[in-house]
C-alpha cells in the first residue's frame, strides 16, 4: 500500500475535527478552527487516495456530531450572497 494521504485529528481541544493531508507535508492547518497540526505528533490514518481520506473525514466528523462548516468556507458564502 502506498501511503499517499492522511487523516489527521486537530489537537486543539475545542475543535477536535479531522481533516486530510498529503503524507509528504510536515504540519497542517486545521479548516476549522486554523491552528496548526504537527504531523509528527499526532496519530494519523494512512489512506491511498483522496476520495477515501474526503469519505473517512466525513465519517469521522460526523460522528462527532454537529458537522461545522470551516470559518473561511463562511466568508466565502457570505459574500457571494451579498
Amino acid at each position: 500500500m502506498i501511503t499517499e494521504y492522511y487523516v489527521v485529528r486537530c489537537s486543539n481541544l475545542s475543535c477536535g475535527k479531522f481533516s486530510y493531508c498529503k503524507a509528504i507535508q510536515k504540519t497542517k492547518m486545521c479548516p476549522y478552527c486554523e491552528r496548526r497540526i504537527n504531523l509528527s505528533k499526532v496519530e494519523k490514518i494512512a489512506v491511498e487516495t483522496n476520495s477515501q481520506a474526503r469519505k473517512l473525514v466525513q465519517e469521522f466528523n460526523k460522528k462527532l456530531g454537529e458537522l461545522k462548516e470551516p470559518s473561511w468556507y463562511k466568508e466565502v458564502k457570505e459574500k457571494q450572497t451579498r
